[in-house]
């Protein structure tokens, strides 16, 4: 569907370039309508659920760029060679803006949830944690894992292996 509606904006910025104005006009109003007309499309198709990425500040601050760029664009265009071919592929941008505002929010990882801090940790555990902390191989870490879960992982393992175990390695189990 999203590519019916880039179609659909790429002909009707072709059809009020070549048919409906002239000259410069022609040139800023093909590239601002089917720009804004697949943009329409999109947040208006899209899952609300998600929210935006960013607040609504920088979101008005983002497409405000956005459309500096098409309106330098469009008066550059005596400049750009294959300027109406280009122009007819500007409305693909809007792809990119609302990946940028919209679509980020509702990705990010989550990461599982450490084990729950047990109560009979002590101070030596958490003394040699911070010996373990120093090594540059440090088995229960991982990217977007943060320490307080790299310690529930690490006294967890710890535990199950027996306090014997030096600097957290984990059991071979």
């Amino acid at each position: 569907m999203k590519f019916i509606a880039l179609i659909v904006s790429i002909l009707t910025g072709y059809v009020v370039q070549h048919y409906l104005l002239g000259g410069a006009p022609a040139a800023y109003a093909s590239i601002l309508i089917s720009y804004h007309l697949l943009l329409a499309f999109l947040v208006a198709s899209m899952d609300w659920s998600e929210g935006f990425s960013v607040p609504l500040q920088p979101a008005i601050a983002i497409h405000s760029l956005f459309l500096a760029f098409l309106v330098g664009f469009a008066a550059a265009g005596n400049n750009i060679p294959a300027f109406g071919l280009l122009s007819l592929l500007v409305p693909a941008l809007a792809f990119l803006e609302v990946e940028w505002v919209f679509r980020t929010a509702g990705k990010k990882e989550v990461s599982k949830v450490a084990p729950v801090l047990p109560n009979y940790a002590t101070r030596e555990d958490y003394g040699e944690f911070l010996v373990y902390l120093k090594q540059d191989d440090r088995p229960f870490s991982q990217p977007g894992r943060s320490v307080k879960e790299e310690y529930g992982y690490w006294l967890a393992n710890r535990k199950r292996a027996g306090s014997g175990m030096k600097s957290g390695q984990p059991s071979a189990h």
